[in-house]
């Protein structure tokens, strides 16, 4: 008994094992993004166009993801509350819903112009 039961935890110890990190589909600014299609024979301007680029979309999209952050602490309160309160939660969860498009979009254009500065 004790040696099938090894030999079942076996795989399941090990699935755990695997790399940890944001992953993709995670929303704006996260997952694997133009970098991961990156050709390797960037000249040295066009890398440091790349970085600047990302530099300033990381810049412009933090007070979005702050600003989506706090909402999301607001409405874990609100949903915690011994009475919630159907208004606010509605109300919270369109202004989420516009600060998630608005990082799409901007993920979007990003993305775009990178690709035009890895394949021309």
């Amino acid at each position: 008994m004790l040696l099938l039961a090894i030999i079942l935890l076996i795989p399941a110890g090990t699935s755990f094992a695997g790399p940890w990190g944001r992953g993709m589909g995670m929303g704006p600014g996260y997952g694997m993004g133009p970098y991961a299609y990156a050709p390797t024979n960037l000249t040295p301007e066009k890398a440091a166009q790349l970085q600047t680029m990302r530099e300033s979309f990381l810049k412009e999209i933090t007070p979005l993801q702050s600003e989506l952050f706090a909402k999301r602490s607001e409405m874990r309160i609100l949903w915690t509350s011994a009475n919630p309160d159907g208004v606010k939660i509605t109300a919270l969860q369109k202004d989420m819903q516009d600060l998630q498009g608005k990082l799409q979009e901007k993920s979007l254009q990003y993305n775009l112009e990178a690709r035009k500065i890895m394949n021309p």
